[in-house]
């Protein structure tokens, strides 16, 4: 639900929110609540999430399934200057939870806040290298190489 409301946040209010949606303020307060007894519709989540560019429902989805949401622009708008970028920015992550890393352990205990912040970084070094990844693949790879053979084979 964080990732909703921070969506919701982005966009002008609630207001806006429940006017992409056709719905009431109140309905949408309702499947918000702590101790609601109404379900958000995921649709709803993503809608949302498309009104406002925002890709936070994507990332808490992907961490709570244990992986990373890799964001993809089109294929036609990359060229090899942005597939390197997107390596250089990994590096710097690396290079940032490096020294989140001597900071963390330098007392021999890592707290919640120090852990909080390495989770967080760690989280944007995978993202980003996977983002590379596949956009290396998918701009000098041909169709034909992917693991399990053509994409489009039936």
């Amino acid at each position: 639900m964080a990732a909703i409301k921070k969506t919701i946040a982005e966009l002008p209010g609630y207001a806006e929110a429940a006017e992409w949606l056709d719905v009431t303020e109140n309905s949408l307060f309702n499947r918000l609540r702590a101790d609601g007894d109404q379900v958000f519709p995921f649709g709803w989540a993503m809608v949302l999430q498309r009104a406002g560019g925002s890709h936070h429902i994507a990332n808490a989805i992907a961490k709570a399934s244990g992986g990373v949401f890799v964001p993809l622009t089109d294929v036609e708008d990359v060229d090899n200057g942005d597939i390197n970028q997107r390596l250089m920015e990994s590096v710097e992550w690396i290079g940032k939870h490096s020294q989140y890393l001597r900071k963390a352990t330098a007392d021999g205990v890592i707290d919640r806040d120090e852990r909080a912040q390495i989770e967080a970084n760690s989280y944007r070094v995978m993202a980003k290298w996977q983002e590379h990844l596949a956009l290396l693949f998918m701009v000098f790879c041909s169709p034909d190489d992917t693991p399990n053979g053509p994409s489009n084979s039936g």
